[in-house]
């Protein structure tokens, strides 16, 4: 295998200016590339094996639309009005979907980056943001705490490993973690077919959970069995995933299968499935939507909120993996 990591340049025609970490098989030469942009919330923009991207970044007409894959923390997906409460604190946020406010503090921020490294078998980028004082966003979120992810790039492989550490003296740090990729539609639409086999469904009323976990076979859809996007059109939470039980996309177009592994913290898994669009999501999170109100209603279970202690750390990843299928 060889593996080259090249410094920001212009992403194609948008003006996004990525990292691009790449890596050639030493037996069949393909090569698999990844691009990073930095200023974009350290959004992977692209995921390419072979010639095909398996990331829709965005587009610019009839106005700039970033996509790719945004890492969205503190608060995944929804927060309720834009208010949350902690440890007798309240947190405040402006709403930007409607009455609610969505997908984190982190994902339109600049990510302070390591000089890259490059292996015989992989190339990596690790890169962070702090939430501290003189941050903006910790104005929003006054809590001392650092988040970090290292993008690591194998052949027909991208791995996220991520890092988030309490920096505070004295308060307890809650949060979630997800990304939110956006996959292409390859092919008939009714030719991508998804799995994802989580164990319960989370109840909504205009989107927002409300705590209840219902069984499979009363959810929008049983995702347990291959489904085809064909007529699928859901924007629905789903709770109870594992780790030896990863959703998969399957593109029988072209015979590929893309594998989304995790570790057991992203117990929750959001599907978006828009008719009409060229793009489907299905997002890893380590907790529900409106986690944060859900656990302060006692619904610790359905909400998975994280919670470290001044001084502690976690650890989580996240893998996509393509492969031909037999």
């Amino acid at each position: 295998m060889s593996a080259s990591v090249e410094s920001e340049q212009p992403f194609r025609q948008s003006g996004w200016r990525t990292v691009r970490l790449s890596a050639i098989d030493a037996k069949g030469g393909a090569r698999t590339e990844v691009h990073i942009s930095p200023a974009l919330g350290c959004n992977m923009l692209s995921f390419a094996v072979d010639g095909t991207d398996y990331i829709v970044a965005g587009d610019l007409e009839p106005e700039p639309r970033v996509l790719g894959s945004p890492i969205l923390y503190p608060t995944p997906n929804r927060v309720r009005d834009g208010r949350m409460s902690f440890d007798g604190r309240s947190f405040v946020f402006q709403p930007n979907m409607g009455p609610h406010f969505i997908h984190g503090l982190v994902r339109d921020q600049l990510w302070q980056l390591d000089p890259p490294c490059a292996d015989d078998d992989h190339v990596c980028l690790t890169a962070r943001i702090a939430f501290a004082p003189g941050n903006p966003i910790y104005d929003l979120f006054p809590i001392a705490n650092t988040l970090q992810v290292t993008y690591t790039v194998m052949p027909g492989v991208v791995r996220m490993d991520w890092l988030v550490r309490n920096d505070d003296d004295a308060q307890r740090l809650p949060f979630g973690l997800a990304i939110h990729p956006y996959f292409p539609v390859i092919g008939p639409r009714e030719s991508v077919r998804i799995t994802v086999p989580a164990r319960k469904w989370m109840e909504a009323v205009e989107l927002m959970p409300t705590g209840r976990l219902v069984d499979l076979a009363k959810a929008p859809a049983d995702l347990r069995r291959t489904t085809s996007l064909g007529k699928l059109n859901i924007d629905d939470v789903f709770y109870g995933m594992q780790p030896d039980r990863p959703a998969t996309i399957d593109y029988d177009h072209s015979g590929v299968r893309l594998t989304l592994l995790a570790s057991e913290l992203f117990t929750h898994a959001v599907v978006y499935t828009p008719q009409g669009k060229d793009f489907f999501c299905i997002e890893n999170q380590s907790c529900s939507t409106d986690a944060h109100n859900l656990h302060a209603r006692g619904l610790e279970r359905a909400a998975h909120l994280q919670i470290l202690e001044p001084g502690q750390s976690l650890e989580a990843w996240i893998e996509f993996r393509v492969s031909q299928r037999a």
